[in-house]
C-alpha cells in the first residue's frame, strides 16, 4: 500500500508558510507576512519567556556534583534510590572474585525479568517523559505541554522551567503558575464546567490550581493549590477529567493502576487491570462513557466508566502511541510504535452512550498507510514527512484531523498533515494539505482550539517558539443539513 502523503497537494513553497483553508484547500502566504490571532481568541506570546532551563532536561543533576567523601553505605543508598536494588547491588558492593561472574550473570537475569514484567522501568524519568509526551522532541521544546479550555477562549502553556502561563481572551494579565513540586510537566487538563480549575501532571504529583478569572494576581500563591499523591503513582504522564467535571483521571508509566480522583476530598481509588507495566497514555470519549487505557506491552484496554469493567484489545504490532476519540464518542483511532499506519475502530450505534454495555466493537481496520515520503517543492530542498505518529488532534466538529509524525532522521519536523474526515455512513479519510511554518522551524505540539464558529481553528507550537493559528474554514455536514431541510 502506497503511503496516503503521496496524494496531498504540494506544501507551500520556500518562504511561504500555510495561513488558512478555504474551499478544501490550504492557502499559503509569505512568511514574512504578519498574521494576527483570530477574532475571539487570546494572542499567545511565549517567546519573551526567559529560558530559564536550557539544558535541564538533557543533563543528569548528579553529574554537576562530586561524590567524594561519601561513605560506602551513603553511595550504596545514593545508587539504590536513585537506579534501583538490582544496580547497587552490581555496582556498590564488593564481591569474591569466585562469586563475581556468577552474581553479575544472576543480577543480569533478574534485570531482564524486571523489564518483562515493568517494560522501560530502567528509562530515566527524563526518558519516560520524553517517550510519552505527546509533544515532539520535548528535551528541547519551548512548551512542554498545551492545554485549551473546554468552553470558553482560554490556554494554558507549561514552559520549559516548568512554570505555567494562562492565557485569555481581552485580559492582559497571564498569571504565572509555579510550585515547587511543578517539576517535569508532561500534560495539563482543564475542569469542564469551571473556568478556574487546571490540573497540571507532574513528576511526583497532580496538582490542582484555582484560578479566579478576575483574580488581579499575576502570580497566584501556594495557597491556590491542592496536591495529590498517590503512593507509586509518579511520574504522571496523562491526565484526562470525565465531562461532568466530576472526576479526574490520571496515569503513570511506572504504576499499574489508572487513579481516580476525588479532587474536593483529595482521595485517589486505584483501578488496576491486571497489566504487567503502567498506563502511559488515557483518552476519554468525549461522552464520558468509555475511557481508553494504553499499556507498556502490545495491548490496550477500552473501559466502560459506569461499572468501570473492560475490554482487553490484544496482538497489536507494538505498543500503543497515541489514540483519540472522535466528537461523538463512535470512533477511536490510534497508532503504534514503529508503525506508520492508523488504524481505527468504529463502535456500534446501539451500544454508544448505554451504561452498561460491553461488547462494543468489531475489530481494528487499518485506515490509512503515512509512511515516510520525500516531497518535491517548487523551491528549495525536499521535505521528509511521515512515518511514525507521534501526536493525534480532531476538532470539534469530527469534520478535521491533523497529525503530527515523529522527527526524520536529521531531528527535522517541518509540517503537519491535515485530513478532511467522515464518519458517517461509512469511515472516510481524505488527504487536505499540509501545515507548514517559516523556514527553519519544525513542529512541537498540535492542538485543536474550541468553539470556532466557521470550521476548525488549529493551534501550532514552533520550535522557534512561535505558537501560531490555522482556521478552516467550512461549513460542518450538519449545519449543511439543516439548512438543506
Amino acid at each position: 500500500m502506497a503511503s496516503i502523503l503521496l496524494q496531498f497537494p504540494p506544501p507551500p513553497r520556500r518562504s511561504y508558510v500555510t495561513v488558512f483553508e478555504q474551499d478544501g484547500l490550504m492557502r499559503e502566504g509569505p512568511e514574512s507576512l504578519p498574521i494576527s490571532s483570530p477574532l475571539n481568541y487570546p494572542e499567545i506570546n511565549i517567546q519573551s519567556e526567559p529560558e530559564n532551563r536550557a539544558t535541564a532536561h538533557c543533563e543528569n543533576a548528579e553529574m554537576a556534583f562530586l561524590s567524594y567523601g561519601q561513605g560506602p553505605w551513603k553511595q550504596a543508598f545514593k545508587i539504590w534510590s536513585e537506579k534501583g536494588l538490582l544496580h547497587m547491588l552490581a555496582t556498590v558492593l564488593p564481591l569474591p572474585t569466585a562469586l563475581s561472574s556468577v552474581c553479575k550473570r544472576t543480577l543480569q537475569k533478574l534485570a531482564d525479568l524486571k523489564e518483562l514484567l515493568y517494560p522501560n522501568s530502567s528509562l530515566s524519568t527524563t526518558e519516560l517523559l520524553s517517550k510519552y509526551t505527546h509533544v515532539s522532541n520535548w528535551t528541547k521544546s519551548p512548551v512542554q505541554a498545551l492545554a485549551w479550555h473546554p468552553c470558553i477562549p482560554k490556554v494554558a502553556v507549561a514552559l520549559r522551567d516548568s512554570s505555567v502561563r494562562v492565557f485569555s481572551l481581552n485580559n492582559s494579565l497571564s498569571p504565572l503558575l509555579k510550585h515547587r513540586l511543578q517539576r517535569q510537566v508532561i500534560d495539563l487538563a482543564w475542569q469542564p464546567l469551571s473556568s478556574s480549575v487546571l490540573a497540571v501532571a507532574c513528576q511526583s504529583c497532580v496538582l490542582i490550581w484555582h484560578v479566579e478569572p478576575t483574580s488581579l494576581a499575576s502570580r497566584p500563591s501556594s495557597s491556590c493549590v491542592q496536591i495529590l499523591q498517590f503512593s507509586g503513582h509518579n511520574p504522571v504522564t496523562s491526565l484526562v477529567w470525565t465531562p461532568s467535571g466530576d472526576r479526574l483521571i490520571s496515569a503513570s508509566p511506572l504504576h499499574a493502576s489508572i487513579i481516580v480522583w476525588d479532587v474536593p476530598k483529595e482521595q485517589g481509588i486505584p483501578l488496576r487491570s491486571n497489566t504487567r507495566g503502567g498506563v502511559p497514555l488515557l483518552a476519554c470519549s468525549p461522552d464520558g462513557a468509555k475511557l481508553f487505557t494504553g499499556a507498556m506491552s502490545p495491548l490496550f484496554r477500552i473501559w466502560e466508566t459506569h461499572r468501570w469493567t473492560w475490554e482487553v484489545w490484544s496482538g497489536l504490532s507494538g505498543c500503543c502511541k497515541v489514540a483519540c476519540w472522535s466528537p461523538d464518542g463512535s470512533v477511536l483511532f490510534f497508532a503504534m510504535e514503529e508503525d506508520s499506519t492508523l488504524y481505527a475502530i468504529k463502535f456500534r450505534e446501539d451500544f454508544r452512550g448505554k451504561k452498561d454495555a460491553q461488547s462494543t466493537a468489531g475489530t481494528s481496520v487499518p485506515l490509512a498507510d503515512l509512511s515516510q515520503v520525500s516531497i518535491s517543492c517548487d523551491s528549495g530542498p525536499d521535505i521528509v514527512t511521515g512515518g511514525e505518529i507521534r501526536s493525534l488532534a480532531w476538532d470539534e466538529t469530527g469534520e478535521r484531523l491533523a497529525v503530527m509524525f515523529e522527527p526524520d532522521a536529521m531531528g527535522n519536523n517541518h509540517v503537519v498533515a491535515v485530513f478532511k474526515v467522515a464518519v458517517h455512513p461509512v469511515l472516510e479519510l481524505l488527504p487536505s494539505g499540509f501545515v507548514k511554518g517559516r523556514s527553519g522551524e519544525s513542529v512541537h505540539h498540535i492542538a485543536f482550539a474550541p468553539n470556532f464558529r466557521n470550521g476548525a481553528l488549529l493551534s501550532v507550537v514552533w520550535s522557534s517558539g512561535r505558537i501560531s493559528y490555522v482556521p478552516m474554514h467550512f461549513i460542518p455536514a450538519p449545519r449543511i443539513l439543516h439548512n438543506y431541510l
